[in-house]
């Protein structure tokens, strides 16, 4: 500060160094009231160049931290999605495995265990709805397909925290269903009886055959190419008169293979007989289902029609050929030549319903058909009868049938029922073992979430000590300067009026 000399009255220098600290003090109010309007003690690069920087650095830290912590919360939030539909899916499997072991007994029967894997091919469908449907922001959490999830969990590049599947979860990767786009009947062991078989069209109104195994079993056939052959009924009895019921060769008017009833009308003699042949299967037969023959000879033995021609079926009659009774009736089945009969079988060896005319209008527990001819069950498969020499009763063709279906599932015998209760057993492991890994990945998120808390707030309290102004220790410079600022305006007006002392020598 300059030496004041009021005796030189051309510069005021105590008026000036007043000034000058006058200004220094507008300076330093001024600045305080900033800091006090602000809330902020670094207002401008000048305040404080290097608080600057370094407080610019840490809230760049911790807004970024702050960013970490939305981005954990929302990776939890997303996992949690995922449990449930992890822990929705434990729950299914655990109940596909209850009915695969309901179904692994044999106190079930074969429509029971079909209801059993219609309910587990629903289940396997719910599964793969889950895998569809457990979505975060469009993307799926449980099938594997876009890859690991990688979530920022640290300010800096790198600072990432991954989840990811071991495998899909779906019900075909889980080998809880298979996908089969078309009926399928697989033939295994393909006996001399029957030359295979293939899928086919059902008729009628007949079901089609459910998921499973099954086999055709010949049950009896023809005496040859040329013979049919005739079986008395278990429920019936001869003729009276009639010895023995047999067959002819080469018979004109040969009956088709079927149960018959005839029933004697009039029995004048052998040479002049009347009867009714009735088809008991197939109320169309003749067209109207019997065919009634009047006087007819049967002295030979052979059963006829009107037209004298032979039925194939042939009658020994005892010493007394005219021993016939008029209403008296004899039921009989007849296996037209080079024909067998057959029937279809599921997995516990139950007869099942097959067509027993093209149409598919007559069905029951067997039919017949030509060897080397194919013959369609009308269920959804058909089988081709091998040569009349290698037909044998008792010889079977097994094969699998499967639906189609995108979710099939086969627990129709009690192996396959097993099986399947393993295979839930491992599918069971994998889902636990995703839904294990899922809760290890958010209890670490946890951890990194509470760490992150106490960064954020640390920082942001270096950066609050750095940045924002002490308002207490504001107030007092404030004050302090204003009591300074009125000072030196008083004093700068004495600095003024000083000179005019000098004008006392003049007088």
């Amino acid at each position: 500060m300059a030496n004041v000399d009021v005796t030189r009255i051309a510069s005021n220098i105590g008026a000036l160094n007043a000034l000058n600290s006058l200004q220094n003090i507008n300076a330093k109010l001024a600045l305080h009231q900033t800091r006090l309007s602000t809330g902020k003690r670094i207002n401008s690069a000048q305040d404080d160049p290097a608080g600057l920087t370094i407080a610019t650095k840490m809230l760049a830290r911790s807004e970024g931290l702050k960013v970490s912590l939305d981005n954990i919360s929302d990776a939890k939030n997303m996992l949690s999605v995922a449990e449930g539909g992890l822990s929705k899916m434990t729950d299914i499997i655990v109940s596909m495995r209850s009915k695969a072991e309901q179904a692994a007994s044999d106190t079930l029967g074969t429509s029971e265990r079909a209801a059993i894997q219609d309910q587990l091919s629903a289940y396997a469908q719910q599964i793969q709805d889950l895998v569809d449907q457990t979505k975060w922001n469009g993307v799926k959490l449980l099938d594997n397909t876009s890859g690991n999830k990688v979530f920022q969990t640290g300010v800096d590049e790198g600072e990432t925290t991954t989840w990811s599947l071991p495998n899909k979860l779906d019900p075909t990767t889980l080998n809880l269903s298979d996908v089969v786009s078309a009926d399928t009947a697989t033939f295994v062991d393909v006996s001399d009886s029957f030359s295979g078989g293939t899928t086919s069209s059902q008729l009628g109104s007949m079901s089609e055959l459910t998921t499973g195994d099954y086999s055709f079993e010949i049950l009896d056939k023809a005496v040859s190419t040329t013979q049919g052959k005739a079986t008395l009924d278990t429920t019936s009895s001869l003729l009276s008169g009639v010895n023995a019921l047999g067959t002819s060769v080469g018979a004109a008017a040969e009956l088709t293979s079927g149960r018959y009833n005839v029933k004697i009308t009039a029995a004048t003699s052998t040479t002049s007989t009347s009867y009714i042949v009735t088809n008991l299967d197939d109320s169309s037969w003749n067209t109207t289902g019997s065919m009634t023959v009047t006087a007819a000879n049967i002295s030979g033995g052979n059963l006829v029609n009107g037209a004298a021609a032979a039925l194939g079926v042939s009658l020994t009659f005892g010493t007394d050929p005219s021993g016939l009774v008029a209403g008296q009736s004899m039921n009989f089945e007849y296996i037209a030549k080079n024909e067998a009969k057959f029937e279809l079988n599921d997995a516990a060896g139950s007869a099942t319903q097959i067509a027993r005319n093209a149409a598919g209008s007559i069905s029951g527990l067997y039919s017949y058909k030509a060897a080397a001819g194919t013959f369609q069950t009308g269920r959804g498969v058909s089988i081709t009868m091998g040569a009349f020499a290698n037909m044998a009763a008792g010889e079977t063709e097994r094969f699998t049938y499967q639906q189609a279906n995108n979710f099939s599932v086969d627990v129709s015998t009690t192996i396959k029922a097993g099986a399947y209760m393993t295979t839930a057993n491992y599918a069971l492991d994998k889902v636990t073992s995703a839904l294990s890994g899922l809760g290890s990945l958010m209890a670490r998120l946890s951890f990194k979430e509470e760490a992150i808390s106490t960064a954020q707030v640390n920082v942001e309290g270096a950066y609050n000590r750095i940045m924002n102004a002490n308002m207490a220790e504001e107030q007092v410079n404030a004050s302090k300067y204003t009591i300074l600022q009125q000072t030196a305006t008083a004093m700068l007006a004495q600095a003024n009026a000083a000179p005019q002392s000098l004008l006392a020598l003049f007088r």
